[in-house]
């Protein structure tokens, strides 16, 4: 009779642990994830950091943002500027003018930068699709599976590319994702967070940078071949030299 109490309370709990998982949605797990990085703060920041020798800052105040970089181009300074009004590139402080396909190319360039050094701040986005794959576990700890795709209108130059996040399910934060794109050649990426620094409230880490041997792998299995030390360590995505002003909301 214990026995087969046991095996009643046993399947209770399991069926609860699996209502659990499934009552939860892809956009609630977003929204903790969003809060856990500090999207609070950052909505009324600035972040300043290198990334790759150019120097980037993301300001945000009261629903505006001004995203820019600076850096020398035959000896004369450059600094491209996208905010709610568009992208302008300046030269020697004269504002140039450009095709568009060369300001869509500069606005996307500069926008992935940041985009991806302030993850997950815009996955609450108009354009973002969220779908949630369940859980997974990654080296033992237990993920919330994320899949990111994004509708064609407001998706930007980039809206075919597809995500997949690794979110923690105890502190809701970032630990992996793992993405395809399709610039000059299409492609498969996964990324490890690591040097993660809590600056002022806001979340801050670099990334390991991964390929797969596979040609055309699952985007959502990659963690699998990245237990399994079947993916080639290509670079680190480093943040470098973060600063944080936070700012009063209006």
């Amino acid at each position: 009779m214990k026995k087969i109490w046991f095996l009643v309370y046993g399947f209770a709990v399991l069926t609860m642990i699996s209502c659990q998982d499934d009552s939860i949605t892809a956009e609630e797990i977003i929204a903790k994830s969003i809060t856990a990085h500090g999207a609070d703060v950052a909505a009324n920041a600035t972040l300043d950091f290198t990334f790759r020798s150019i120097n980037y800052k993301a300001d945000r105040l009261g629903g505006n943002y001004v995203y820019q970089r600076q850096f020398l181009k035959n000896d004369l300074p450059v600094i491209d500027r996208l905010d709610n009004k568009g992208f302008v590139r300046t030269v020697n402080d004269s504002v140039v003018s450009l095709p568009d396909s060369l300001s869509t190319r500069y606005s996307a360039s500069l926008n992935s930068v940041v985009y991806f050094a302030q993850l997950p701040y815009s996955l609450d986005g108009d354009a973002v699709i969220l779908e949630n794959l369940g859980m997974d576990q990654i080296n033992g700890q237990d993920y919330h599976q994320i899949k990111v795709t994004f509708k064609e209108d407001g998706g930007g130059e980039d809206h075919e590319d597809e995500f997949v996040y690794w979110i923690d399910a105890t502190d809701y934060l970032i630990d992996f994702l793992a993405y395809s794109y399709c610039e000059d050649e299409c492609g498969f990426r996964f990324r490890e967070s690591v040097n993660r620094r809590n600056l002022d409230g806001i979340i801050v880490q670099d990334y390991k940078n991964y390929r797969s041997e596979s040609s055309d792998p699952v985007l959502e299995d990659l963690d699998e071949a990245f237990e399994a030390g079947k993916l080639e360590l290509m670079s680190e995505i480093k943040s470098e030299f973060p600063k944080v002003t936070i700012k009063s909301a209006p």
